[in-house]
């Protein structure tokens, strides 16, 4: 079979190119040895969500002493349902498109040739170009290795057929936190352990902290500058030693110490494809290999491994085949995001990365309990941060700690883009009452015009 591109990977960083590239008209296949959507749309975004919005509405139920009453497995099934849905609305696309869906692993075998290595048998294809979207697999440690029933990542954390009592989190990033925070409030007992000095280590200190604390308020256990130095299984629960010298007796331990890229075992050895020290594909600007015609994009380019930097990266990939303009993804811009009620959204720089290269800059930061919308879902420790250079003039990092944040960071871009000046911000009627009014709020607060706020003097 010939094509004009295969693009081995259809999650984010795969799919949306084989539709653009369909569109203009080229004759495209795409290899996929699972399902259909990759990471994001089977065991990470879609299924996460699903459960963390659930999770968000029996806790509001519950502040008025309100009970819910639900069946672990209706949850999950529902769950898998909205997981499926998704997935097969990806799958109408392609077929839409007269995309070629192959079935299996995509392994590089010589320029402009992969083989497809499927369960009944082996078939090849050749093509002028190709597009890497290979994705990641979570990392385990060598004291919690996988065992797909105790020791599990979060492939299996959200689709688990019994409810657990207790659980223990390796490691507290992103996933390691919304997770905590949704089985948390599902009444699961919850223990987050984290090496470094605070979770969320790449984030502020102020950040993570207002994070800790809401976690705690949750009743998870939230335990820093500590390790997991010993695992043993006794009959159906799980004995983890802590660096502190305690014993915690759980039923599951989720291991969400980070991802490893997909680069081994898909042939680009065969056509020297570089990369780079921790094992992700090396590209350029266009999302380019080293090898000519050969493109990558997505988590296995390493970077923020995000969804919707994943689909930029795969559209520049696209427009680099079509010889169209490329534009360049910047990934200060892309928002970091993290689900856990009390949410994050961030994007630029933070304090401690300014502080590394020693760039002097100016701190605005508002409490925003006082917005009616923040009290009605009762985050007392929200709040937004801007970061801006001596000058005034150029916005440097905007962090929302804040429920919606998620979808609030998207009215604070035009300002970091500089498309948006403060003054104006000032002065635009934002929705009352939504979060997204604590724009016009810190607005005031920097011109020194606060109205809801008051200036410490």
């Amino acid at each position: 079979m010939k094509f004009d591109v295969v693009i081995v990977g259809s999650g984010v960083g795969g799919y949306p190119a084989a539709l653009y590239l369909a569109d203009k008209g080229f004759k495209i296949a795409v290899v996929e040895e699972h399902l259909v959507g990759g990471e994001c749309t089977n065991y990470g975004c879609v299924p996460t969500k699903a459960f963390y919005h659930f999770a968000e509405s029996v806790k509001f139920i519950e502040k008025i002493s309100g009970q819910v009453y639900y069946k672990w497995i209706d949850l999950v099934e529902w769950v898998k349902n909205i997981v499926r849905e998704s997935r097969e609305g990806l799958e109408y696309l392609l077929q839409a498109r007269e995309v070629t869906l192959l079935r299996g692993k995509g392994i590089l075998a010589g320029p402009g040739r992969v083989v497809v290595e499927a369960s009944n048998g082996k078939s090849s294809v050749e093509c002028n170009s190709v597009i890497l979207a290979l994705g990641t697999d979570p990392a385990d440690i060598p004291i919690a290795r996988f065992d797909g029933v105790g020791v599990i990542s979060n492939r299996e954390a959200l689709y688990l057929q019994e409810k657990p009592s207790r659980v223990l989190i390796i490691g507290g990033g992103v996933v390691g936190v919304e997770l905590a925070n949704i089985y948390s409030s599902l009444g699961v007992d919850v223990t987050i352990v984290e090496i470094l000095e605070h979770i969320l280590p790449f984030t502020d200190r102020d950040i993570a902290l207002a994070l800790k604390t809401h976690l705690a308020q949750r009743g998870v256990r939230v335990l820093e500058k500590t390790s997991v130095i010993g695992v043993e299984k006794k009959g159906s629960f799980y004995h983890a030693k802590l660096s502190s010298g305690e014993v915690l007796e759980v039923e599951k331990i989720i291991v969400a110490v980070g991802r490893r890229p997909k680069t081994s075992g898909v042939g680009l050895e065969n056509i020297g494809v570089k990369l780079d020290e921790k094992g992700y594909i090396i590209v350029g600007e266009n999302m380019e290999t080293n090898v000519k015609n050969i493109y990558a994009a997505g988590d296995v380019v390493g970077g923020p491994l995000l969804a919707h930097k994943a689909i930029l990266e795969s559209l520049v990939a696209a427009r680099s085949i079509v010889k169209e303009d490329v534009f360049k993804v910047d990934y200060k811009l892309v928002p970091l995001t993290i689900f856990t009620g009390l949410e994050v959204a961030s994007l630029g720089y933070t304090e401690k990365e300014l502080n590394a290269v020693g760039v002097k800059y100016l701190k605005f930061r508002i409490p925003v309990y006082f917005l009616s919308a923040v009290k009605i879902k009762g985050y007392k420790n929200a709040f937004v941060k801007i970061i801006v250079d001596e000058s005034r003039e150029r916005v440097l990092g905007i962090h929302l700690v804040a429920p919606n944040a998620s979808e609030v960071i998207s009215a604070y871009l035009p300002l970091y883009l500089g498309k948006l000046g403060v003054k104006e911000a000032s002065r635009i009627p934002y929705p009352h009452l939504t979060i997204s009014e604590s724009l016009r709020d810190i607005a005031e607060y920097i011109l020194g015009e606060p109205i809801h706020t008051i200036i410490k003097k």
